[in-house]
């Protein structure tokens, strides 16, 4: 089968390599569709400690079952696919806090994933879907249970209220749908790519501004930064109101320096956002089924063949497109 692997910094390949085979309550998933997350990115310039050379990623993915195994599923069902897999035996586990799992492991980043023409995925976390949605809305249920968790870590601890979100990719702009599904008072986006905004917008932000400066008069209930360095950390942290929370969503960066003082003076709330609960998932591809998120027309579908080629002009810029980018394996 034909997969892009990881062989090290800056270095993605297409392979020739064997089919795997389903083990016990496993399926084997033929990719129809897996989407370029920005973690795949930071993976691919060697600053993710996690990937190691020789991994095939992507998370984001939906295809048809090859296999069926000994499961419920019948060879040729459209499939959604659920890529996190909890132990089930941690105290995280045991308190249903699954994305707290300290021994958690996620098709695409700890096991192969979606960046091939097969992937093996444990039964359950492969949810039919109909044929009306299209594969590329089928791999966006992984994202949008993404931004569903971050939002929800931020609602746990109260309304939401007036909301800053810091970068408008793909994860920035379902956080939007998300916040509005929430009910937040208003969605101010930062990105400084202008082509960009059409797409917040549309998701249901109140406002776009290409620079974080823009707003040093303002201060919001809840940050999202999704973008993950310094300079959006930090604006995270000053932009929040006093008594207000930072979602730390983001990946662009590992450790940088944090305004300790103004975090306990302001008594600023910083909540992680690691990955999503089954019941995240469910309610996402839900959302997608019946509607209530629509995808935005900013996406495109490559061969995978062009992996190497794509992956390099995300990373030097040398790449015009601004939207969501989906593999065809």
């Amino acid at each position: 089968m034909r997969a892009l692997v990881w062989r090290g910094p800056f270095v993605h390949e297409l392979a020739e390599l064997d089919r795997p085979a389903a083990g016990a309550d496993e399926v084997l998933v033929e990719v129809a569709r897996v989407g370029i997350c920005g973690s795949d990115v930071t993976a691919h310039k060697g600053v993710m400690g996690i990937s190691k050379p020789g991994a095939v990623r992507g998370h984001e993915f939906a295809g048809t079952v090859a296999d069926a195994g000994a499961s419920a599923l019948t060879v040729g069902t459209r499939v959604s696919v659920d890529p996190v897999v909890p132990c089930g035996r941690c105290r995280a586990c045991a308190e249903g806090r699954t994305s707290s799992c300290s021994d958690i492991r996620i098709v695409g980043v700890h096991r192969p994933g979606g960046f091939a023409t097969f992937a093996v995925v444990p039964a359950r976390n492969a949810h039919p879907v109909p044929d009306t949605l299209s594969w590329e809305a089928a791999a966006t249920a992984e994202p949008l249970a993404q931004a569903r968790h971050d939002v929800r870590r931020a609602a746990e601890l109260g309304p939401v209220g007036d909301c800053l979100v810091i970068g408008s990719g793909s994860i920035g702009v379902l956080i939007v749908h998300a916040l509005r599904l929430e009910g937040a008072t208003s969605i101010t986006v930062v990105d400084p790519v202008a082509s960009k905004h059409a797409a917040a917008l549309g998701a249901g932000a109140t406002g776009c501004v290409t620079d974080v400066d823009a707003l040093a008069a303002a201060s919001f209930d809840t940050v999202f930064d999704v973008v993950g360095v310094p300079a959006t950390r930090g604006a995270a942290i000053a932009r929040a109101r006093n008594g207000g929370t930072v979602v730390a969503v983001g990946l662009g960066a590992d450790e940088v320096a944090v305004p300790w003082f103004d975090l306990v003076r302001r008594e600023v709330t910083v909540r992680g956002a690691n990955c999503f609960t089954a019941e995240d998932f469910a309610t996402a591809l839900s959302w997608l089924i019946d509607g209530t998120v629509t995808l935005a027309d900013d996406h495109r579908v490559v061969d995978l063949a062009r992996g190497a080629e794509v992956f390099a002009g995300i990373v030097d810029h040398s790449d015009p497109f601004a939207g969501k980018t989906f593999f065809a394996p």
